[in-house]
């Protein structure tokens, strides 16, 4: 018997996320796509239920506790895999400038969003006897320290450390940190256009522009895709 599997996709109105979901699309796989809208690209392939949309506000941790997310996995699914690509980059600002709402915000949607919704499909695999397998979109952010962007490293550093506590818990689930490297997205271009004095190391990321660094969203998707055994 083919196995069923239920993929979702976090941050998918966009950039990487954008991607992810249309080659899924494209292959039939009938994404999961969780977030506060989606591409309007997408919307009719929702209407007829080519992809189906969960709406969430990732970061207001109330809005991820509320979904009933278990409803939009299939009760036949062998295997659940999500892949956690939601991210912000803002707040870009030394520690002493940023103020606390935004880094809260920064933690909400990098880090806490991710572990309560790791929380959730924890329960919904256990209740079905389902695998559950995480690919995590990282970032050498995470482990490296790069001056106006604390808010960033450390929420997805954190994020990171969620997932590897979560590996030496429950050995049965599946845990994968991909780092895709530098993107040609939107977040890009924010830092590209960032105050020097807020974003000390701005110009080694306009340098990833003239240097025809960044990389194509979409290659990049498929990458992870054909990498993870989803297309």
């Amino acid at each position: 018997m083919e196995q069923q599997r239920a993929i979702i996709v976090t941050g998918a109105s966009r950039g990487l996320g954008f991607e992810l979901v249309d080659l899924l699309i494209a292959a039939d796989a009938k994404p999961i796509a969780l977030g506060r809208g989606l591409d309007p690209r997408h919307e009719a392939a929702a209407g007829m239920n080519t992809c189906i949309f969960v709406a969430a506000d990732l970061s207001v941790s109330q809005s991820l506790d509320q979904i009933d997310l278990a409803r939009a996995l299939p009760q036949s699914a062998d295997e659940i895999v999500v892949i956690s690509n939601a991210g912000v980059i803002e707040p870009i600002g030394t520690l002493d400038v940023i103020d606390s709402a935004s880094l809260a915000a920064a933690f909400a949607v990098n880090a806490l969003a991710p572990a309560i919704l790791a929380r959730k499909l924890l329960a919904a695999a256990d209740a079905r006897r389902s695998r559950l397998r995480i690919l995590n979109i990282s970032t050498g952010a995470a482990r490296r320290p790069l001056p106006g962007l604390g808010a960033y490293c450390a929420s997805k550093a954190a994020a990171l450390m969620i997932f590897d506590c979560l590996a030496t818990e429950r050995p049965d689930v599946a845990i994968e940190h991909i780092d895709p490297g530098v993107l040609d997205t939107d977040m890009q271009s924010t830092l590209r256009g960032a105050d020097d004095q807020a974003l000390p190391v701005r110009q080694m990321f306009a340098s990833f522009e003239t240097e025809a660094k960044l990389r194509r969203p979409r290659d990049v998707a498929r990458e992870i895709l054909v990498g993870a055994g989803l297309l």
